[in-house]
């Protein structure tokens, strides 16, 4: 019989960093370490594998599913230590966005099949949400879907979805009805990439990295118990799942990486003795500690209330639009050594590129400031 796992929100913040520490310390390999790409999955999966065996893959997931069931402020310094250690990052959109829409909307039977296979790591998801002409505006999707019996028949197309040429399984919002609202008529749809008639196509992006892909879907038969929720009423289930993902979009993750960053070339560079730039590196403390807080009160919000209104739009507005400055200002300090410093952990160049893409997923930035102008400040709506 195996020991239960300690109550990590109730250890002393110092115990607990200090366990994250030892663990990443004797688990993640040195080469892993402040690279800023994600690796190919036979890379990182070793350390993927070394969260999962420790229950440490999953630090949102409530414990009766294999998750650290971490408050807010823990998950926090649960990300604090990780970023300050240079871990790598994941192919785990299935543990950060799919796992709690299974959680709050699967059966019984979905649940026992993908978590379980989700928190391994034997099962790698990708998100297929955007279209070639359904972007923000994700509610106007044309994959179509025909459901005969207990089958769906999918035909249509996908963009812009990261880590597909890498993925086993995508979730993907399919229309599988015709009528009413363009809201309605949405099924969310949970597919194998290895079944016949789906094809990808990676998009090398500006750091020459291909992350992004077009996925094809070409007479592609799942069955109907592969549908999350009810069918033709997946626009909920998108809808909660996009909550977690601006939570996730939201997160100071980003800006902590490249603060550490900042701060280690200030530091080599000797521009700390300077008062303007301390001044510099403390604006982009503070507005990192900004995103954090943002972050910590949103993430209190979905688990105690399960939801989150459209106040969301300020905390990914405000942490990606910090990512964005504070890669400009690493690029500042380095100058013209940007573009020498280009390789592996030393890489500058990208997360200037990078930090571009977050202010345009998840709805782009011009969206949610409209968004935030109508709702909360009740301004009209130009003509």
């Amino acid at each position: 019989m195996t020991d239960p796992e300690p109550d990590w929100n109730a250890m002393p913040e110092e115990d607990f960093r200090r366990m994250l520490r030892d663990f990443i310390e004797a688990e993640c390999p040195p080469e892993l370490r402040y690279y800023p790409h994600r690796f190919p999955p036979e890379v990182s999966m070793p350390w993927y594998q070394a969260l999962h065996r420790r229950n440490f893959i999953a630090p949102g997931w409530p414990v009766e599913y294999g998750g650290m069931g971490l408050r807010p402020e823990r998950h926090l310094i649960f990300i604090e230590e990780m970023e300050a250690a240079g871990t790598p990052w994941l192919h785990d959109s299935g543990v950060r966005n799919l796992g709690p829409a299974i959680i709050a909307w699967g059966t019984e039977a979905q649940k026992a099949h993908y978590l379980p296979r989700m928190h391994s790591g034997e099962h790698i998801w990708c998100q297929g949400y955007s279209e070639p002409s359904a972007g923000s505006d994700l509610a106007s999707l044309q994959c179509d879907g025909r459901i005969e019996g207990d089958r769906i028949v999918i035909n249509g197309q996908k963009i812009w979805t990261t880590s597909a040429h890498v993925a086993s399984h995508i979730f993907a919002l399919i229309r599988t009805g015709r009528t009413g609202p363009k809201q309605e008529g949405i099924s969310f749809v949970l597919i194998d990439m290895s079944l016949p008639g789906i094809t990808v196509r990676p998009i090398e992006n500006l750091s020459g990295h291909p992350d992004f892909c077009e996925v094809f879907f070409d007479n592609v038969v799942v069955s109907t118990d592969c549908i999350l929720g009810e069918p033709n009423k997946g626009w909920a289930v998108a809808r909660s799942l996009l909550g977690f993902e601006r939570i996730w979009a939201g997160s100071p993750k980003r800006a902590l990486k490249v603060l550490l960053a900042l701060r280690r070339l200030m530091e080599e560079r000797g521009l700390l003795a300077s008062d303007y730039w301390r001044d510099r590196l403390a604006q982009a403390i503070f507005d990192t500690q900004d995103a954090q807080d943002m972050y910590s009160g949103f993430a209190d919000l979905v688990r105690t209330d399960g939801k989150v209104g459209v106040e969301i739009s300020a905390l990914k507005i405000w942490s990606t639009a910090t990512f964005q400055r504070l890669s400009e200002l690493l690029l500042e300090v380095a100058g013209s050594d940007a573009v020498l410093l280009g390789d592996g952990a030393s890489d500058l160049l990208t997360p200037y590129y990078e930090s571009r893409a977050p202010t345009i997923f998840a709805g782009t930035n011009e969206v949610h400031r409209n968004i935030l102008a109508r709702s909360v400040l009740g301004l009209p709506k130009s003509d």
